[in-house]
Order: structure tokens, then sequence, then C-alpha cells
């Protein structure tokens, strides 16, 4: 979503990454790796076990996953995987978008 964040952001969309980390930690990442959004931490992973992304038996750590909230806060859109590659393209996610819109 780094690639394309204009392209969410033209479609009225904002971008938030949620780490299980402390924010420190997230803060800390963004020094040496810059974002175009913000990082949000949840070293107690009250988000994580909210929307049922904790780490599974088939996972390397905490799931991917991808939520579309629309601005009422209602899910439109989830897709949580197991790895890292199984994160939906930017070109799906936009495509939903445009379509809720």
């Amino acid at each position: 979503m780094r690639d394309d964040h204009d392209r969410f952001e033209a479609l009225g969309v904002q971008v938030l990454a949620i780490s299980a980390e402390s924010a420190a930690a997230g803060e800390s990442y963004l020094k040496s790796n810059p974002l175009p959004f913000p990082i949000l931490g949840d070293g107690d992973h009250a988000v994580f076990d909210a929307y049922d992304v904790i780490s599974k038996a088939m996972s390397l750590g905490q799931r991917p996953a991808v939520f579309v909230i629309d601005a009422n806060g209602v899910v439109q859109y989830d897709h949580v995987g197991t790895q890292q590659w199984q994160i939906p393209s930017d070109a799906d996610v936009l495509g939903l978008l445009e379509q809720l819109d």
C-alpha cells in the first residue's frame, strides 16, 4: 500500500498499519523504513484479538490482514491470511474500494 498510497488517498481512503508491537517499536521501524501512512502500536494485542488476527499454528507470527472499514465503522471487506504472501494485491483492494464508492 506504500507504493499506491496516492491512489488510495485519491479515493478518500485513510490507510493505517497496525503493528503487534508497541508504538515506540513502530516509530523505530519508520525511521529506517518510512511509510506515507501511520503505524499504530498494538502491544497488548487488543485490536489483533478483536479482529481475530492472532498467531495460528500455520503462521510464523501475526497473520497478515487487510480490513476495509467504512466511515460508519462497518467492515466492508476483510482478508486474513497465514503468510505474508497472502496479502491481497493493491489492485484488488483498490478495485473493491472503487466498487464501494
